[in-house]
This record gives C-alpha cells, sequence and structure tokens, in this order.
C-alpha cells in the first residue's frame, strides 16, 4: 500500500511538472507574441517575461531532477550531475522570487500616486531602471546560490543505492549557515518587499475607491477597473508565495516523521508555486488588457 501511495505520489510531482512548464511558455509564448506584435515590451511584460521563463527552466530542471533522484540514476551522473541541476532549479526558483517581489513594486509605484520626492523621482526613471535590475537579480541571485555546490556529495561507499542517491548532502556549519543567508536574502526580503507593495496598492485603492464615490455621487465618470485587477493579481500572488514556502519549511520536519522524502515535497511546492504564479499571471494580463 506504501509503495502504491508512493508511486502515486510520484506520478502527480511529474504531472505538476508538465502542467508548471505548460502554463509558464503559454505566458512567454504570449509576451513573444505582444513583442513581435509592437516591437516592443512594457517594463511589466518584461519582467513578467523574466519570472515566467525563470520558472520554465527551474521546472525543465526539476523534470530531470525528478528522474534522476526517483530512478536512482545517480551512478551515470555522478557528483556533478545533482551539483548541476540542484543549482539550476535553486538560483531559478530563487530568482523567480525575486521577479515576482520586482512585480509587486513595479505596480505599486505605477498604481499608487502620491507626491513624495522619491516616489516621483522612482515613478519617472523606472522604465529605464527595469533592466538593470533583471541585471543585477540574475547576478545576485547566482553568487548567492553558488556555494550549494560545495554541499553536495554522493556517498559512494554506501551499497545500499536509495541511500546513494537521497542522501547527498554534507551537512556542517556552513551548510546551515548558508542556508540561514539564503532564506534571508532570497525568501524572506522578496515577501517583506511584496507585501509593503500590496499594503500600499491596497491602501491606496481603498482611498481611492472613496473618492471615487463620492465623485459619482455627484455625476462623475466612472474609472478603470485596471488597479483592481492589478490589486487582485497581486495579492494572489503573495498569497501562492506564503503557502508554498510557508508549506516548504513546515513539510521539512513533519515528512521526517512518515519516512517521506524531504527534497521530493520540497520541489513539489516550488513546481506548484510555478504552475500557480503562470496561472495567476494570464488571468492577470487577460484582465489588465480588458480594463
Amino acid at each position: 500500500n506504501l509503495s502504491n501511495v508512493a508511486q502515486k505520489y510520484n506520478l502527480f510531482c511529474l504531472l505538476k511538472v508538465f502542467l508548471a512548464l505548460l502554463g509558464n511558455f503559454f505566458t512567454v509564448l504570449m509576451n513573444l507574441l505582444e513583442f513581435k506584435r509592437s516591437r516592443s515590451l512594457q517594463p511589466n511584460e518584461l519582467i513578467m517575461l523574466s519570472l515566467t521563463l525563470s520558472n520554465g527552466l527551474a521546472v525543465i530542471s526539476y523534470g530531470i531532477w525528478f528522474v534522476i533522484y526517483l530512478m536512482n540514476f545517480c551512478p551515470y551522473f555522478g557528483d556533478t550531475g545533482y551539483q548541476v541541476l540542484d543549482f539550476l532549479s535553486l538560483f531559478l526558483t530563487k530568482t523567480s522570487y525575486w521577479f515576482t517581489a520586482w512585480i509587486c513594486c513595479y505596480y505599486c509605484v505605477k498604481v499608487v500616486k502620491v507626491k513624495w520626492r522619491f516616489f516621483m523621482r522612482l515613478k519617472q526613471r523606472i522604465h529605464k531602471g527595469v533592466n538593470t535590475l533583471i541585471v543585477g537579480t540574475v547576478l545576485g541571485n547566482f553568487v548567492i546560490c553558488l556555494p550549494i555546490v560545495f554541499n553536495i556529495k554522493l556517498k559512494t561507499n554506501s551499497t545500499n543505492l536509495k541511500e546513494q542517491c537521497r542522501d547527498y548532502y554534507v551537512l556542517g556549519s556552513s551548510t546551515y549557515i548558508h542556508a540561514t543567508t539564503l532564506s534571508v536574502l532570497t525568501s524572506f526580503l522578496p515577501l517583506v518587499l511584496m507585501l509593503i507593495s500590496s499594503t500600499g496598492i491596497v491602501v491606496f485603492l481603498c482611498k481611492h475607491s472613496r473618492t471615487m464615490n463620492k465623485n459619482s455621487s455627484s455625476g462623475a465618470t466612472s474609472h478603470s477597473d485596471a488597479p483592481t485587477a492589478v490589486a487582485k493579481m497581486i495579492v494572489a500572488l503573495i498569497i501562492l508565495y506564503i503557502i508554498c514556502t510557508g508549506t516548504v519549511f513546515a513539510l521539512s520536519f513533519i515528512v521526517t516523521m512518515v519516512e517521506s522524502d524531504t527534497l521530493i515535497v520540497i520541489s513539489y511546492m516550488d513546481c506548484l508555486y510555478s504552475a500557480g504564479s503562470s496561472t495567476i499571471l494570464i488571468v492577470g494580463t487577460v484582465k489588465l488588457r480588458q480594463s
């Protein structure tokens, strides 16, 4: 029974990889068609394209990793195979987290209207700074995630193939220090930016709604639904982000009690975030273009 459950769970993980891949590359196709039509991409579309590309490539990396990990193919690839796949999965996933935070910040700057000098300058310069922001995010995450390759070592002296392929992290003080630093810089900080941005948008929309209600009672015309669509999309992304990252932290402790694979659960939640975020971006983009 336990083996049947494990097989169904593994098949479900692979199905989630396929769905995440399909959703992300559909979003990439939408942006490429928009670029072909207009010969340019807006800053928000450029960030979304970067987000979906990193998600899609991460899912490909996870798909290859699932096959090697679940089928015990690690002897054919050695340390290098796991080092490359784990680094790519981590780097691309953390990069997508930051792109999610940047898209929230971008919409906050574009939607919220305040007369602060810093905010006004940011609103004027954000179009020119997006390319630099994307390159800086990629390089920064590359440097932060690179040390993971030094913590991967297959146990070649083990006679158990399953143990050799599934217990390949070298644990030590440097591992915990890197894991803590990684969590703060690539999971906690993006979440803080998302929450600040979403709070700013929601507060502004509440004030704006009250103003529009007063104007409508005096005979003013109706306003666009675009800011509301943006707010819904951002809040949905943040909720998905919190659920996925929170579940990873919680299940990391629970799965060890039932002799499950922590790495499988973490990989599954990353794929779930990738699939969910692509769906939210597709729906949100369609509503924005209709507004």
